[in-house]
């Protein structure tokens, strides 16, 4: 049965990973597709998922744009400029958070450093793809 209480922000690198490389993040994109997990996403996030996959991956442009479709169709989006969080080192990550508390997440997936170490913001868990499969498993069986 569906779970739509899982309340999740994907970070740029784990949507790359799941959609160039595969593996768990693929896992945790099959979720989102499945409607299993809800996921929180801010525009911000979506033109940094563009320009990395134009520059980085082009070959994946048109997957790029299915997924998006999907995005755009069954995530949440929400707005950003409401709330400025300056807690990562790296400041390009604060978005990443800033889309979480706005959007009331559980958790953050990341494969960012920079995010990771900060482990929580507020009542947010900032965990690897491996992490969070581990745990949306236990509520799915």
């Amino acid at each position: 049965m569906p779970n739509h209480n899982i309340k999740v922000v994907i970070d740029t690198n784990v949507w790359i990973s799941g959609l160039v490389f595969g593996g768990i993040p693929r896992i945790i994109l099959q979720q989102f597709i499945d409607k299993k997990i809800n996921i929180i996403i801010s525009e911000e996030i979506i033109t940094e998922l563009h320009r990395t996959i134009t520059r980085k991956f082009p070959l994946f442009q048109a997957n790029m744009e299915l997924l998006e479709l999907s995005i755009r169709k069954d995530a949440t989006l929400v707005p950003l400029g409401s709330l400025t969080v300056k807690i990562s080192r790296d400041h390009d990550d604060n978005k990443v958070i800033e889309t979480a508390v706005i959007g009331n997440v559980d958790y953050i997936i990341s494969g960012d450093d920079d995010l990771l170490s900060i482990t929580q913001y507020r009542n947010i868990q900032i965990i690897k793809p491996a992490e969070f499969l581990n745990i949306s498993n236990s509520y799915f069986h």
